[in-house]
């Protein structure tokens, strides 16, 4: 893989990663499993709920602005509006 390719392939998985904990479909937690313990357990958890709620705002919100392009666009031979 090209060394560009490579670069924009990281650029959207940190993007991806930031909009997640940013939305709420990831979060990390910790604890100690003992107090004497110098061990730590990290939780990633997936809110697949989440993620599908937004996505499927995103479909009607989509859907909505498309409806709205198609209202307003002159229909076909008809010259554009230039006003």
């Amino acid at each position: 893989m090209n060394r560009s390719v490579i670069s924009l392939l990281l650029v959207l998985l940190v993007g991806v990663a930031a909009v997640g904990f940013y939305r709420g479909w990831f979060t990390l937690s910790s604890h100690r499993p003992d107090a004497g313990s110098n061990n730590v357990n990290i939780n990633l958890t997936v809110d697949r709920d989440k993620m599908q709620e937004d996505a499927e705002a995103v479909q009607v919100k989509a859907t909505e602005l498309a409806g709205k392009v198609t209202e307003q666009a002159p229909e076909s031979g008809e010259p554009p509006n230039t006003k």
